[in-house]
């Protein structure tokens, strides 16, 4: 309920602001007009954050990068496996993975897993178009068999095939 609350203050607050953009600095001031933005922000803020309090969603992020990730890329990246007969809304029920976060490893490891972790995002972007929102240090673990690990699946997002095709013809074309 407290998180509700603030998103709700929060985006009355938006509002009050957006109006204060348009009547005071657009419409008295002669500040250039544009497009609101900032209740929209703040839904989509919210929106991934009742998302994240649920770990049944994180369970079916998981699941997702393990079927259409995990065949993509072969041995060289690891997500761990789910336990949705026993995951509810406020426990998350995951294989126990043993490892080291990515940053914390030796030089060697992390330049060697460089382009796996490159081949990975790319991958989410721009063949599954699904992909790991949070990508931190402490998400990213090498285990024992020198995989990358990818953990934490609460934030992810989804990108439109049409954004994918064009966001492969500027990666194409930086080349």
């Amino acid at each position: 309920r407290a998180v509700s609350l603030d998103l709700y203050l929060l985006r009355r607050y938006c509002l009050f602001v957006e109006w204060f953009k348009v009547r005071v600095l657009t419409n008295l001031l002669g500040a250039a007009e544009r497009t609101p933005f900032d209740v929209a922000l703040l839904d989509t803020f919210a929106r991934a954050s009742y998302l994240e309090l649920d770990y049944r969603h994180e369970a079916a992020n998981l699941e997702r990068f393990r079927t259409e990730l995990l065949p993509r890329l072969g041995s060289s990246v690891y997500v761990p496996r789910s336990y949705p007969a026993v995951t509810t809304r406020k426990v998350l029920a995951t294989e126990w993975i043993e490892g080291e976060q990515l940053a914390r490893s030796p030089p060697e490891v992390i330049n060697r897993l460089i382009a796996t972790g490159v081949d990975c995002f790319i991958s989410q972007l721009l063949d599954v178009g699904f992909f790991h929102s949070d990508p931190h240090p402490g998400n990213l673990l090498v285990d024992a068999r020198g995989r990358l690990v990818l953990i934490d699946f609460g934030l992810c997002a989804e990108i439109a095939a049409f954004d994918t095709r064009h966001l492969t013809s500027a990666i194409v074309n930086l080349m």
